[in-house]
């Protein structure tokens, strides 16, 4: 018998025939249906991605590709209160229209009776229609693990390439440590996603975890462990 992980993987693959029906089913519907109980257990920003966009310049630009209630886009956000470090905005993009107008309004509890609205919009992570390299930044966080094949995941990261700005060839990173977040220049982005698969010493063995598991969905729910990668688009080469 196949390991339990590879067991999930033909499942997704077979039922996938049709990636984009697939996914209408099996994703954008569901989320149609939860996103107003899904939003209220996603309102606390996780650590990286607040730690990535404190080392983004003031005066930036960027998207958040599938930004599901919008729980990024009021983090040092020039929309929102004033204050010294609200320096950028962040537009969001969302298939889930439900989540789009939760993330419309999804700023910090304020005293302030002025209402502030960030820029969202109902689109999709493959084709956001966005145009070619207008951000400075962009975000797709917890969003890929979501498309049914290899290939459209990959096409995923080909429209958060297309929608930032390329690095100057003068720029350059620092590679010395740092106990404070450095400012880099335009053309990053950040990914976080659901994987079973690890690196190094935090590596698992899943096919074990999950033996137990008798369908993929209850086997993915039970194996779900982050990867996050922050990648300067001018060292990035699709093959």
């Amino acid at each position: 018998m196949a390991p339990a992980s590879q067991q999930v993987q033909l499942t997704d693959t077979r039922a996938a025939n049709n990636s984009a029906a697939y996914e209408e089913e099996n994703v954008h519907a569901v989320y149609d249906v939860i996103a107003d109980h899904f939003s209220s257990t996603r309102y606390k920003p996780w650590p990286l991605v607040a730690t990535f966009l404190s080392t983004i310049p003031p005066g930036s630009i960027g998207a958040d590709l599938g930004c599901g209630n919008g729980k990024y886009l009021y983090l040092r956000s020039a929309l929102g209160e004033p204050s010294n470090n609200s320096s950028l905005i962040t537009l969001g993009a969302d298939r889930c229209e439900p989540l789009v107008r939760a993330a419309q309004y999804n700023f910090p509890p304020s005293e302030n009776t002025v209402k502030h609205i960030h820029d969202v919009a109902v689109s999709d992570a493959l084709c956001s229609n966005y145009r070619d390299a207008v951000f400075d930044y962009a975000l797709s966080i917890a969003t890929i693990h979501h498309f049914s094949t290899p290939e459209r995941r990959r096409q995923s990261i080909e429209e958060l390439i297309r929608i930032v700005k390329p690095v100057q060839k003068s720029s350059s990173l620092s590679q010395e440590p740092t106990d404070t977040p450095t400012c880099h220049a335009a053309g990053r982005f950040m990914v976080y996603v659901w994987a079973f698969e690890q690196r190094g010493g935090g590596r698992r063995l899943f096919d074990t975890h999950l033996a137990d598991c008798q369908d993929a969905a209850a086997a993915q729910d039970k194996g779900k462990k982050m990867y996050t990668i922050d990648i300067i688009t001018s060292s990035v080469k699709m093959n």
